[in-house]
């Protein structure tokens, strides 16, 4: 990065480019941050089953679930979207809840983050080797 903006400062200064097209050449270097968020959560598990969307694997939004790789998550709180990674593995937050939104599992103290996973077997093995409070990164 510092070495494309002395080269085109001083291509500036030669007279090679004119200054607004350098300026753009900037703008185009420089791509913006995506800013990351952490936060502590309660961490909860859905399966197949437990309403008629999931054993379709349809999320509210109309997402297609994936075992172990998505989540619910209250959208006021973690974008749609985002990637909410938790000890180092990853989750898409495509899908919500009214307990999620409640707060139900954390007794409205800290946002929940609703694993899926194919079978309650594979939820609980996963959340057994969580921690049931972890903080998390949202990206």
């Amino acid at each position: 990065m510092r070495v494309a903006l002395k080269l085109i400062i001083l291509m500036v200064f030669l007279g090679v480019f004119p200054t607004s097209r350098a300026a753009n050449m900037l703008i185009e270097e420089c791509p913006p941050k995506k800013s990351v968020k952490r936060l502590r959560v309660r961490l909860t598990a859905y399966w197949i089953g437990q309403d008629p969307d999931t054993s379709k694997f349809k999320s509210s939004t109309g997402y297609t679930l994936r075992s172990g790789r998505t989540c619910a998550v209250d959208p006021k709180i973690i974008p749609y979207g985002s990637t909410v990674i938790i000890d180092g593995k990853e989750f898409k937050a495509i899908d919500t809840g009214t307990a999620v939104i409640a707060k139900k599992a954390s007794h409205g103290k800290l946002p929940v983050v609703d694993l899926f996973y194919k079978t309650e077997r594979q939820a609980m093995v996963a959340l057994g080797n969580m921690p049931m409070h972890p903080w998390v990164e949202i990206r």
